[in-house]
């Protein structure tokens, strides 16, 4: 029975058509015959495109990143009237010289982010970034002349690890609500001046996989602490 099959099929494929098969590499079984009775042409051989089959792209691994964000309004009335009275003295700080040295009290009283990289900051320039200690301890002056130094010299330490990177914005009605993470910094501080001067909005953007939420809300709220009684800051 199997022998009548398979010589009705050779009979149902033309010499020429089997022929240009067996050249191409092709079954027999692919062919649907136009002749009489359904036999296999040559030129179904010839007019044959084979269906290609789907292609599955490869399967990546995409790593969820977990994402908090914090917001604080700060109050700057007594920061100002400290800034004016030292200026008064012969001694200028700008906002960066606070916010960096605010960032490094609150690393100090939130033991849990202050594990992350050591807890040096990243101040965000143009194009760059410089990293700063955040030893509590260390002079405003001191840390002031380090900024300039790093503004002077063009350092760029985007490479080099930090818990954080700040970035400040200028004086205006516009004002970010979130920014994404830099690569390599567990956290984001973004600080918008109103135009009267007399407010910052904060905003913090934390890698909950890297910094326990609650730990980054704890951060923000002593930031804010810390700028709203600035004599903090000297002691």
């Amino acid at each position: 029975m199997n022998i009548a099959v398979a010589q009705a099929r050779r009979q149902a494929v033309s010499p020429y058509a089997r022929r240009l098969a067996r050249e191409r590499s092709l079954p027999l079984d692919v062919f649907r015959g136009s002749g009489p009775g359904g036999r296999v042409l040559a030129v179904d051989v010839l007019g044959f495109v084979p269906v290609a089959e789907p292609v599955e792209p490869p399967t990546v691994a995409v790593a969820a990143l977990r994402i908090a964000a914090f917001a604080a309004s700060i109050a700057l009335g007594a920061l100002n009237e400290l800034l004016a009275a030292l200026e008064s003295a012969g001694k200028t700080l700008d906002i960066d010289d606070i916010l960096l040295r605010a960032t490094g009290r609150a690393f100090a009283e939130i033991p849990d982010i202050a594990k992350v990289a050591d807890a040096p900051v990243a101040l965000e320039l143009m194009g760059r970034q410089a990293v700063f200690a955040t030893a509590p301890e260390m002079p405003l002056t001191s840390l002031r002349a380090m900024r300039f130094a790093a503004l002077a010299d063009n350092r760029d330490d985007t490479e080099r690890p930090a818990a954080l990177s700040l970035r400040l914005f200028p004086a205006g009605d516009i004002r970010p609500l979130t920014m994404p993470l830099l690569s390599g910094r567990a956290m984001r501080l973004t600080v918008s001046v109103n135009t009267a001067g007399d407010h910052a909005e904060c905003f913090l953007t934390a890698d909950a996989a890297s910094v326990d939420e609650a730990a980054a809300a704890a951060w923000l709220i002593a930031l804010k602490s810390t700028i709203e009684h600035p004599f903090r800051l000297f002691v």
